[in-house]
């Protein structure tokens, strides 16, 4: 991006700014007056919900249904990301490894989370194990397929040049692959946290599991939508805050990797 370029997109005019305000101030007129008119009571509204936002937040019932999906999303992360990394690191090594496990491990990520949902009820039951389990799948997956992309992104002269030198196997993994994966690995990272909560939620829909999701249906179902709107964006500010935070952990453990958004 030349000099110009950047003084250009650093200083943008105020229009724009304005422009985005008054879209987003019409777009809310538009939604109050709509639902307060035909759909009083089965639209949230803007007002409706700004006025249930500290009742919401502070209710026993939100609290602990936000405490249930972050402690199973937080547990199964950690069960999923860990080995998916790991497995990742290894199918990315190894040929016969890699030819083995690719089409099942790509088939399984590509497939929704939602359709094993029924299933995986039906194995482990109707608890908190069956949405740990669909949410440490959910995030293995892309650890694992993102890992081995950066695993096998190693350049082949650096294999070359550390068998020349005789680098010990376990130097090689420390000192080449980790470095050219790991960028890989955070970025994994990044994608399963959000197919993390969108895992959960799903089960909890579908099962009835105590959690966010479930607060979220039994309060639409009982024509508080206000209160289950509260829910909604609480969800999407988790997805967005860790969307955040792996940014930032990319930027301190990976600081090379930059991402250009023109």
């Amino acid at each position: 991006m030349t000099a110009s370029a950047s003084r250009e997109k650093s200083f943008a005019p105020p229009g724009d700014l304005l422009g985005k305000i008054v879209a987003v101030v019409v777009l809310l007129g538009v939604w109050q007056v709509a639902g307060a008119t035909f759909l009083p009571d089965y639209l949230p509204t803007p007002f409706g919900v700004v006025s249930e936002v500290i009742p919401t937040l502070t209710s026993s019932a939100f609290l602990g249904a936000l405490g249930e999906t972050v402690g199973a999303v937080l547990l199964g992360l950690v069960l999923g990301c860990v080995p998916g990394t790991a497995a990742g690191l290894l199918i990315g090594r190894i040929t016969w490894l890699r030819q083995l496990s690719t089409p099942y491990i790509s088939g399984l990520y590509a497939m929704p989370m939602l359709a094993i949902v029924p299933m995986a009820t039906i194995w482990f039951g109707y608890n908190d194990t069956t949405r740990v389990i669909v949410i440490a799948l959910s995030a293995f997956l892309p650890c694992a397929v993102s890992t081995a992309d950066g695993a096998r992104s190693l350049p082949a002269a650096l294999g070359d040049v550390a068998r020349v030198l005789n680098v010990p196997r376990g130097r090689f993994v420390l000192d080449f692959v980790l470095p050219s994966a790991l960028p890989f690995a955070v970025a994994g990272v990044h994608i399963a946290v959000g197919r993390a909560l969108v895992g959960a939620a799903a089960v909890e829909f579908l099962a009835n599991i105590d959690g966010l999701g479930t607060f979220i249906l039994t309060n639409a179902r009982s024509f508080a939508q206000n209160q289950a709107f509260v829910g909604v964006v609480v969800l999407a500010l988790l997805g967005v805050l860790a969307r955040a935070g792996t940014e930032r952990l990319i930027r301190r453990v990976a600081p090379w990797q930059q991402t250009h958004q023109d």
